[in-house]
């Protein structure tokens, strides 16, 4: 095989490698995306739930007193 036949496969199968990486880290980096996203939109809602089924009792002092 020649050089420029070798330096050609070096390349090739770098070139794949390096494409192999950069996919791999891209699919990382979207799924922690997805969670993050997920995790601020359902985070509102859980909290209106927990609202419903443990709600806060409130006392006098919290009540808006009477206009003299």
């Amino acid at each position: 095989m020649s050089r420029q036949t070798i330096n050609f496969w070096i390349l090739f199968s770098v070139s794949v490698i390096l494409s192999a990486l950069a996919i791999t880290l891209f699919f990382k980096a979207l799924k922690v995306i997805l969670i993050v996203i997920l995790t601020l939109a359902l985070a509102p809602i859980i909290y209106l739930i927990l609202r419903v089924f443990f709600p806060i009792k409130k006392r006098d002092e919290d009540k808006l007193r009477e206009r003299d």
